[in-house]
Order: structure tokens, then C-alpha cells, then sequence
């Protein structure tokens, strides 16, 4: 017979086409009951004081487990896969180097590719004047990312090898969000079809659509 499933109560704070799709792709990937809760930026609900004590930085993914907050993809897919091994968020780790070197990936789409997404995406949060500049260089940043990433691509179907892991859905986030920056993707085939791939994988199709669901029940806030 197998253990029997950890139980948690979960529920995870997102925004719209935020990083929280790779939060909500992780949750649907373990299979485990949860909530989402849309946080409407637009409405400044990231800065209200009900927020802020759960996350005082203001931003999402924000997962609440148990009544406690844990922040950040990074530290959410690590709870989440050390909770759910069985899940395959990650390949299996023969030893603590192995475990290392994905959080490594991890740490490397998180602190590289999100800083240069958010300048082609959003360069008003870079600077107070001229976007211009600050979307121009994001988009070099990127360039760099995406050659790399098509080299690599070229030896294999996701970052680890033949099977998808979470760091596969964090790298499409942070691709297509360039895209809606208005950048190019197209000079790149291995990541077109990297993305064709991800974007075929049933636990993602589920992911967007509980934020699809989600925004249109809120949008309407916005009129």
C-alpha cells in the first residue's frame, strides 16, 4: 500500500500572467487541494495592510500553509517538491550536490531572467525616468538569455533532459512575458518549440486556467 499523502490546507495569493503561473503550475503538478486568491495590482491590494502582514515585501506568490506565509517561487517549489517528492516538480537527486545544482537553475531564472523580463515588460519599475533605455537594454539582457537557452534546447527537450520539471514552466514565464513587453521571440526555434511543449503539458493548461477564471471574476473591479 502507498504512504498516505501529506495534508495541508493550502491557499496562494497570484496576480495576472504574474510568476504565480509557476506557483499555480506547481500545485497543479502535486495534485493537493488549494485556493487561489487574485491580487489586483491595479487596485494597489499588494500594498493594503491585510497583505502586507503576510507578505510584507507586497508581492506574490504568497502560499499559506497551514495559516502560515512561505514567499517566493523559489522557496515554495522547494517546500512543495521536499513535500511531494512523488510529484516530479524536480528529477530525483541522487546526492546534496545534485539537489544543489537544481536549486542553482532555479536561482538562475529567479535572479537573472525575472530582473530582465521586468525591464522589457514593465521598464517603469526600473527607473522613475525614460523607459527607453532601460527596455532596450532588457531586451539585450534577454538576447543573451534566449541564445543560451536555444543552445541548450538543441541537446535535449527541457532544461534537465527528456522530462519537464517546474524550472521548464519558469523559464516559458519568463519568456513569454518578454513577448508581452512587446520583444521578439521568433529568431529563437529551439525555444518555440520548448514552448509548444510546456504549453502542452496538462497541469500548465490547468494552471491558466484557474487564473483565467480567477481575473474574469474580478476584472469587472476594474471598470
Amino acid at each position: 500500500m502507498p504512504p498516505e499523502q501529506p495534508r495541508h490546507d493550502l491557499e496562494v495569493y497570484i496576480g495576472y500572467t504574474a510568476c504565480t503561473r509557476v506557483t499555480l503550475t506547481a500545485l497543479e503538478t502535486v495534485g493537493q487541494p488549494y485556493r487561489e486568491r487574485l491580487i489586483l495590482f491595479e487596485k494597489g491590494e499588494h500594498k493594503a495592510p491585510d497583505f502586507l502582514r503576510i507578505n510584507p515585501q507586497g508581492k506574490v506568490p504568497a502560499l499559506i500553509v497551514d495559516g502560515q506565509a512561505l514567499c517566493e517561487n523559489l522557496a515554495i517549489i522547494t517546500w512543495l517538491n521536499k513535500t511531494w517528492p512523488e510529484a516530479g516538480l524536480l528529477p530525483p537527486a541522487s546526492d546534496a550536490f545534485e539537489e544543489a545544482q537544481q536549486l542553482s537553475a532555479l536561482a538562475w531564472v529567479a535572479s537573472t531572467w525575472h530582473p530582465s523580463v521586468r525591464a522589457v515588460k514593465v521598464p517603469m519599475m526600473w527607473t522613475t525616468g525614460d523607459t527607453a533605455g532601460v527596455r532596450e537594454r532588457g531586451g539585450q539582457l534577454m538576447s543573451g538569455l534566449l541564445d543560451r537557452l536555444d543552445r541548450e534546447l538543441a541537446e535535449r527537450r527541457f532544461w534537465f533532459g527528456a522530462d519537464w520539471s517546474i524550472v521548464d514552466s519558469y523559464l516559458w514565464w519568463a519568456y513569454i512575458n518578454s513577448e508581452f513587453g512587446g520583444f521578439d521571440l521568433s529568431p529563437w526555434t529551439n525555444v518555440a518549440r520548448h514552448r509548444a511543449d510546456v504549453e502542452a503539458m496538462p497541469q500548465v493548461q490547468r494552471a491558466l486556467a484557474r487564473e483565467q477564471a480567477a481575473w474574469d471574476a474580478r476584472k469587472g473591479e476594474l471598470a
